[in-house]
């Protein structure tokens, strides 16, 4: 028996639509359809190329979960790359502090007292209360930069490239981030010890370095 998906009446079994409401039949015991793959992470960030103040092109980034594989996705406009990072290949996650948020802090600060101030000194009422606004407005960025809190430069890497991950600009969202990945990353790779870990950090090095010794010879 099948049955509609608006009024919910049963058919047989070689009926496609409802004759009461036009509606595609269902079946009752029908297998629930699959759970999506990927998972959407913490933060979100414009990963630009060129320079900061002229740039080509910006685009904004997030990051994806899936069982085997970080999916890196950039949105320019209507278009959109994805980039798949497994969880076997990579080979570090470095996640740098940065003073960009304390910088703009200050400066946020500074337009915000000062448009208060101004806001007090003047005697007209529209100006006053434009410079209110301004100033309430600065105050808010300030706060909320504050509750995003410090920023912050995320990278991948694996064997053959280094990443930035754009979206993982906030220590908040990066340290979120890392720690819901990191059960795939432990279940990839698994576990290795401080000795091992130096070990293989000095190997790396070594051939790191192989070539350019032999360059010089």
């Amino acid at each position: 028996m099948k049955k509609c998906s608006y009024c919910g009446k049963e058919y047989p079994d070689t009926a496609t639509v409802c004759d009461i409401d036009a509606h595609p039949l269902v079946e009752p015991n029908a297998p629930a359809p699959p759970r999506r793959e990927y998972k959407r992470l913490p933060g979100r960030g414009m990963q630009v190329e060129g320079n900061r103040w002229l740039a080509v092109s910006r685009a904004l980034c997030t990051v994806w979960l899936a069982r085997d594989h970080l999916l890196l996705v950039s949105r320019t406009g209507y278009t959109e790359r994805y980039k798949r990072f497994y969880f076997r290949d990579i080979q570090a996650i470095i996640i740098r502090k940065t003073a960009t948020a304390f910088v703009w802090n200050i400066v946020l600060a500074i337009f915000a007292l000062a448009s208060v101030l101004l806001a007090v000194e003047v005697s007209d009422l529209v100006a006053r209360l434009i410079l209110s606004f301004l100033g309430g407005l600065f105050a808010f960025l300030v706060l909320l930069s504050l509750w995003r809190g410090p920023t912050c430069v995320t990278h991948i890497r694996t064997a053959v490239q280094t990443e930035q991950l754009a979206a993982w600009n906030r220590m908040r969202a990066a340290r979120k981030g890392l720690g819901l990945i990191r059960p795939q990353l432990l279940e990839a790779q698994g576990e290795f010890s401080m000795p091992d870990l130096r070990a293989r950090l000095e190997d790396q090095i070594l051939r790191q370095t192989q070539p350019s010794a032999a360059q010089t010879l």
